[in-house]
This record gives structure tokens, C-alpha cells and sequence, in this order.
């Protein structure tokens, strides 16, 4: 397979330097490549053509092994383990913001988890968006470091 969606590789789905560096397997399931395949679908070459003009927006994480979500201090039950959640930023290309992305994909997309990640109140550093094939919870969150440095997860 050469391509996820028409606008992502498999190589860059499927993209992780730690993987790289520790010679972890990163290699998603059947399952979890018909995962992405929605979400890229659904959800990124929609904001790709809406938000950022048809030019180049960075996935900065898609697929995670469960070995690389652990290396990589991912939650225990993440949803990038399943091909059913992918990470944006649109200040890598500069095509658009992800202010932009996060308020078109809350505003006109369907999901089960968009988070507001970091940032400011103006402008998340980037942002997370999952999509499940069945009982999406449409929950919107934002993170911030906590005061013993741990990430926080308020409802917006």
C-alpha cells in the first residue's frame, strides 16, 4: 500500500522516530489501517482542502504500536494505537491555523475526541482529532501542564 488517503503516504502514517531510533515495529493491523484510511478521509483531506487551500498540512503523529505509544508517554488507552487518531499542525507549512483546524472540525466534521492541544487561548500548538467507525462522542477538550507538570484535560 502506497497511500492512506489521497493526500498521505503510508510511510508518513506510519512515521515515528522513536520507532526509528529503537527499532520498534510500527506496523498497523488490518483493522487499524481501515481506521485511518476513515479518518484520513473523513476527517484530514476535508480540513486539507477547506482549511488549508488543497496545500500541504502536517500529520505530526498518526499510527502508534502499543510498544511506541509506550515510549513515547502515550495514554494506555490511545486511540492512535488503533489507527483511529491523528495529530495536525498547520504552523509546519504554514497553510491555515490550527485555530482554523480545530473550529472547522468542531464546527462541520464528525469525531469522537478533538483536543485543543496546549497553546494559548488564542492558538493551540496543535491539534488531536479522532474519529471511531461507531458511537462517536463528539467531546471537546483542551490540554494544559498541570502544576506537578502532568497533562490536564478540561471540557470545553
Amino acid at each position: 500500500m502506497d497511500k492512506v488517503s489521497l493526500n498521505i503516504t503510508y510511510a508518513e502514517a506510519v512515521k515515528s522516530l522513536a520507532a526509528l531510533r529503537l527499532g520498534i515495529d510500527n506496523v498497523p493491523d488490518v483493522e487499524a489501517l481501515e481506521n485511518m484510511q476513515r479518518v484520513a478521509g473523513q476527517v484530514f483531506e476535508r480540513v486539507r482542502h477547506e482549511v488549508c487551500g488543497d496545500k500541504p498540512l502536517a500529520v505530526t503523529s498518526f499510527f502508534r504500536s502499543p510498544d511506541v505509544n509506550r515510549v513515547v508517554g502515550g495514554s494506555s488507552v490511545s486511540q492512535h494505537c488503533r489507527g483511529e487518531a491523528m495529530d495536525l499542525d498547520a504552523d509546519v507549512y504554514a497553510n491555515g491555523t490550527n485555530r482554523a483546524i480545530f473550529d472547522f472540525i468542531r464546527d462541520q466534521l464528525p469525531f469522537d475526541q478533538l483536543i485543543w492541544e496546549f497553546g494559548n487561548d488564542k492558538h493551540p500548538d496543535w491539534v488531536h482529532v479522532s474519529l471511531c467507525a461507531h458511537g462517536n462522542r463528539h467531546e471537546v477538550l483542551r490540554s494544559f501542564r498541570g502544576k506537578d507538570g502532568r497533562t490536564v484535560y478540561e471540557l470545553l
